[in-house]
């Protein structure tokens, strides 16, 4: 009896407590959005978080393809609006992917193993988001030497109304690169 009655007694304390629970009130004024990534190096983006919402990865050359969920953003730009976005990224160094830290095989994939995994760098940032009228897809661009800018944008960055004007994902070090076909 008293077994019961102890476990009588404590649910009902959990019971009134979870009741005085208040949930706290979502920004009124915030939109939920999208992550895509788009890569302007010759380093590949191995993962990366944006308030420490995972981005995905983003290949060499690649990105704008595929969205991942989410981060919330104000309705409206405002001075000062950053994001801390944080990426592990390969560091192959002045030979790139190819080079003699990070070789490739004959059929250009690579050949990184447990035993001798390409190196790898882990980097984090607070960046400004440029001005937006209206929130769009939050768009992570990563430029060379280990910057970054941050788009809210329902363009593409290859299209020509896009803010950034970088057209399409590319190493930008490497005016030779092709895309793998």
């Amino acid at each position: 009896m008293t077994k019961t009655r102890t476990w009588l007694v404590s649910a009902a304390v959990v019971l009134l407590l979870t009741g005085c629970y208040k949930a706290p009130e979502p920004d009124k004024d915030s939109i939920p959005t999208s992550i895509v990534g788009y890569n302007f190096t010759s380093e590949g983006i191995q993962e990366f978080y944006v308030d420490g919402g995972w981005g995905g990865n983003v290949s060499i050359g690649g990105g704008g393809t595929s969205n991942v969920c989410c981060v919330t953003l104000p309705a409206k730009w405002r001075p000062g609006l950053e994001v801390t976005v944080e990426w592990r990224r390969t560091d192959c160094g002045p030979g790139r992917v190819g080079g003699p830290l990070c070789p490739i095989s004959r059929n250009e994939t690579h050949i990184a193993t447990d035993e001798k995994p390409w190196p790898k760098k882990t980097l984090k940032k607070v960046v400004s988001i440029e001005p937006y009228e209206r929130v769009w897809d939050l768009q992570v661009m990563f430029l060379l030497n280990d910057e970054v800018k941050v788009y809210s944008s329902r363009y593409a960055s290859w299209h020509p109304s896009h803010p950034s004007g970088l057209g399409w994902p590319r190493p930008l070090d490497n005016p030779d690169w092709k895309a793998p076909e």
